[in-house]
């Protein structure tokens, strides 16, 4: 059970402020009692050591220090007074005892021998069991300690005023009994606070007397509770646009799926139609045709073949990342290594006419942690796109740890670049700069979106500029 829907606002107050009273009370106790005693101690240790400078004085003079001049000298016969060298060897002690143990581990002593003064309130004496203030201080070659012993009058000396402590605690009842009155009345403030919004949360305001609550800051809350309740239609009714925005949202994600549906279907018809063409006519020409010709339209149905093969590859990698993005697998792998692989492999699939010199410089020790597979579709796009595209021979990437958790990469050709005008949509689905040609490359249209959404999945950015040297430049981002 919840403990503080048990006890009252009242009573909670009641009890905070109460518990802040006693403690300042106890808080102020203590430091007066501290305060108070440490002065008496002080002013009793001040009147001792009179007494020891006295003695020192006097013994340096060459006086005999002995009970004729303790009689004549000390304003009481209960003081007693001890002579100690610098080794702590009792020289005299004007209790008579003869024999003394060593006197230099005594706390008064140590002080005296090592700061001049020193005292301790209380300790018992080994000779008569009585407990003791000693006072010590140290002269040439000597230490004189007084002592005074614990009896009523040292006791009541020492003792603390129990008027401040009394007047301390008298205040802190009046306050505990202030406390309760205000408590009392702050608490039907809130009570009716509550009650009011009970209300405004149900919508029955009308019923209540908004009037009744008192002047002042529950005043202002009270105000504002309205200005909510008030606000709490429109705030409905914002709730329904952002639903009606969120459905647009889902339904615009439909169409645009449905755009890409519809997309491939009309990507897909070219090559289907082309291997359809070229394979009915080797079959109705049958005898009669050439063998060039036979194998003209057999390299074109396989490169149509490819590009439907390519075209299939990509789309499975876009769908993987738009529609299972839990089901990609994550492993760690030096950046390097794929880059390299990836250049190589780009290499060997294209003819030395359309050979293009790749250059690349990345740090030994870039590990991102990503799925494989999408990172070299990274690669092998943009690599792809210089050797079909680009029109230049050689392509240049730089990587490096720009130390804010990301691999920073940079990618151009020395190639002719792409218009202005279409930097912005080359990322795009299924966009060509030049349809035509592009077509005749062999390029699926998906190359550059496949990088983009692949940079995004690993928590990175893209973007695409021309070079003043010529040439197209990507900077991009990948997570470590």
């Amino acid at each position: 059970m919840d403990l503080r829907r048990t006890i009252n606002y009242q009573t909670r107050i009641f009890l905070l402020v109460c518990l802040f009273s006693w403690i300042i009370t106890f808080a102020f106790l203590t430091i007066q009692i501290t305060r108070e005693r440490e002065y008496k101690v002080g002013l009793l240790d001040a009147r001792l050591q009179e007494l020891n400078r006295m003695i020192i004085r006097d013994y340096e003079n060459g006086v005999s220090i002995d009970s004729a001049y303790m009689k004549r000298n000390m304003p009481s016969h209960e003081i007693r007074v001890s002579l100690i060298d610098l080794d702590g060897k009792v020289i005299y002690d004007s209790n008579g005892t003869d024999i003394l143990r060593n006197h230099a581990e005594r706390q008064e002593v140590k002080d005296a021998i090592s700061k001049g003064m020193g005292y301790t309130i209380r300790r018992q004496s080994e000779t008569n069991s009585l407990d003791y203030f000693y006072s010590a201080m140290r002269g040439k070659n000597v230490v004189v300690r007084s002592s005074m012993p614990y009896d009523s009058v040292l006791e009541g000396l020492l003792s603390i005023n129990s008027l401040y402590a009394l007047l301390m605690v008298v205040t802190s009842i009046v306050l505990t009994i202030v406390a309760f009155f205000a408590s009392r009345r702050l608490s039907k403030s809130i009570e009716m606070l509550r009650d009011f919004a009970n209300c405004a949360e149900h919508g029955d305001i009308e019923s209540f007397e908004v009037a009744s609550f008192p002047k002042g800051e529950l005043g202002d809350i009270s105000g504002t509770i309205v200005k909510l309740y008030k606000n709490l239609k429109q705030t409905a009714e914002e709730r329904d646009k952002n639903l009606q925005e969120a459905m647009f949202e889902e339904s615009e994600k439909n169409r645009i799926k449905q755009q890409l549906t519809n997309n491939i279907n009309h990507e897909l018809k070219t090559p289907v139609h082309a291997i359809q063409a070229c394979l009915e006519t080797v079959i109705e020409m049958g005898d009669n045709i050439s063998e060039s010709s036979k194998k003209e339209l057999l390299d074109k149905s396989y490169q149509n073949a490819k590009r439907l093969s390519d075209l299939l590859s990509d789309v499975s990698v876009i769908t993987r990342m738009t529609e299972a993005p839990d089901k990609i697998e994550f492993e760690q792998f030096v950046l390097k290594d794929i880059v390299e692989s990836v250049a190589d492999d780009v290499a060997d699939l294209y003819p030395a006419d359309k050979y293009i010199k790749f250059e690349i410089n990345v740090d030994d020790n870039i590990v991102i942690n990503g799925s494989v597979g999408l990172i070299e579709s990274v690669f092998k796009n943009l690599m792809v796109n210089s050797v079909l595209h680009s029109g230049g021979n050689r392509a240049y990437l730089t990587c490096s740890d720009g130390h804010d958790g990301y691999a920073h990469i940079t990618y151009y050709d020395n190639g002719k670049g792409v218009p202005e005008e279409h930097l912005t949509k080359i990322f795009e689905r299924f966009y060509r700069v030049d349809k035509g040609r592009s077509r005749a490359t062999g390029g699926t249209g998906l190359g550059l979106s496949i990088v983009r959404n692949a940079v995004a999945f690993h928590k990175g950015t893209i973007v695409a500029t021309n070079r003043k040297e010529g040439g197209l430049r990507f900077d991009f981002t990948l997570r470590l």
